[in-house]
């Protein structure tokens, strides 16, 4: 009976460490309390996280919060209770919480309760303002327009000079032609 004991101890360690280090390796980590949604829109759900680079984890409470040991969220005792889904987002920090917003359209008794971004506590309202966000893609072309203005205002200014130039001579040849 004592192993059978250990190797369950030891089991729930082996879960522990691999939430921790998947809480470690994502930049957004949203806890949901998915209570009165059906499996079948929970697995599609599950298949749309996947297609963004991102996993959804139904989790004992216990397991999640000695994983989240370390990290803001372990203050936050009140997010361990209830049932409780983790969606991982490994690539971009954007795209689940977008694609939770959308998913919890209509369905009332589901919520967010909470999250980390970066490492940095979330609260839901946090995460839905997450949501509100670009997509890295939009962000990333808004910053190189951003950095690529100054260039292109310069390289415009140096253009005007010649033409100028050659504005103010057109305008003499003109009226020397008006003259003779």
């Amino acid at each position: 009976m004592a192993t059978l004991e250990r190797k369950s101890i030891q089991k729930k360690a082996e879960i522990v460490q691999e939430i921790k280090e998947k809480i470690e390796r994502s930049p957004v980590v949203i806890l949901l309390d998915f209570k009165g949604i059906d499996a079948n829109s929970i697995t599609d759900f599950r298949k749309q996280l996947r297609k963004s680079g991102a996993e959804m984890k139904v989790i004992k409470n216990t397991l999640l919060y000695r994983a989240c040991n370390g990290t803001q969220l372990y203050d936050k005792i009140d997010i361990f209770k209830e049932q409780t889904a983790v969606i991982f987002g490994y690539e971009d920090a954007v795209a689940p919480a977008k694609l939770l917003k959308e998913f919890l359209k209509g369905k009332e008794e589901a919520k967010v309760k909470g999250g980390l971004v970066e490492g940095v506590y979330a609260d839901p309202q946090k995460i839905e303002y997450l949501a509100s966000l670009p997509s890295k893609e939009v962000l990333v072309a808004q910053l190189l327009a951003v950095l690529q203005a100054p260039i292109t205002n310069f390289v415009r200014v140096l253009n005007a000079l010649p033409q100028k130039t050659v504005l103010v001579l057109d305008a003499i040849r003109k009226e020397k032609e008006k003259q003779s």
